[in-house]
């Protein structure tokens, strides 16, 4: 193995690891809730958790639940159909790039990392809007009366009627973010790799020697 592909081998190891970090995230939970009361406490306590394609917990149970208050959680999330689509594809094109030229390849990685970025953002947007409409848009006439208009937060708490709800990331996001510095991190080290080739094979110029003594 020559110098130059020496050199490549970091940024290799990087995207490849950010490739399995992504296929890794789909099996596990990337954010999580759980709604504790007097009558749910401890391992009593209802839970949601939420993978890029799927939901799974007590939904059956706050659901009904939910009805006494008027809410009614969609069992459908857009997000959780292109969310998985886009780990892969990430995983796939950071492979992919191997092939490239190692200045393509190091756009390549910067412009799936930042893609992806924008991808958990907009997930991250859309689940903050869709926990708003939940709590606002109630059915006006509920069993259960006086319980003011709520929003779960993403990351946090909130009291609603006589439940606490908490929610937070779970171990999927971290496995993603990891995911996408590597991904970067791998963009960096081939991007260094093409500028140090460059320079190693920029022409030198002889030096010019300084002779003493005039021309007769």
């Amino acid at each position: 193995m020559n110098k130059p592909a020496l050199r490549d081998v970091p940024a290799f190891l990087a995207a490849l690891a950010a490739a399995a970090l992504f296929a890794a995230s789909l099996t596990l939970p990337v954010w999580h809730l759980k709604m504790e009361s007097p009558q749910y406490q401890g391992s009593e306590a209802l839970r949601v958790r939420v993978y890029p394609g799927s939901m799974h917990g007590d939904l059956r149970e706050i659901g009904v639940l939910n009805k006494y208050i008027g809410v009614r959680i969609p069992e459908n999330l857009p997000q959780l159909r292109w969310l998985p689509v886009a780990l892969l594809a990430a995983a796939a094109l950071g492979v992919v790039a191997f092939a490239l030229p190692r200045i393509v390849r190091a756009r390549a990685w910067f412009t799936t990392a930042a893609i992806l970025s924008l991808v958990m953002l907009i997930s991250a947007a859309m689940a903050q809007w869709q926990m708003h409409r939940i709590g606002h848009q109630r059915d006006p006439h509920p069993p259960l009366k006086g319980v003011a208009n709520f929003t779960p937060p993403i990351l946090g708490r909130v009291k609603v009627a006589n439940f606490q709800i908490t929610t937070g990331l779970g171990a999927g996001a971290f496995l993603i973010a990891a995911g996408i510095l590597l991904q970067a991190g791998a963009g960096i080290a081939s991007r260094r790799v093409a500028g140090a080739c460059c320079c190693e094979h920029e022409p030198r110029l002889a030096p010019v020697r300084a002779h003493s003594g005039a021309a007769v």
